[in-house]
């Protein structure tokens, strides 16, 4: 039954001519990882270090 659900949903998305689930998967992946690349930019871990004698520490 089930085999005959998969063979029926190819084919009714083949006659619908949309994009199939790997198109879906792959875009989305790659829409994430750019959202995840710019919070990355904009987070400021790639930052360097102050020198920490430079610091203007009140509690030290």
């Amino acid at each position: 039954m089930t085999d005959q659900l998969l063979i029926l949903a190819e084919s009714g998305a083949a006659a619908s001519e949309g994009l199939s689930a790997p198109v879906i998967g792959i875009g989305t992946f790659l829409i994430l990882m750019a959202l995840l690349g710019l919070t990355w930019l904009t987070g400021g871990a790639q930052q360097r270090k102050r020198d920490t004698t430079s610091r203007m520490d009140p509690d030290r």
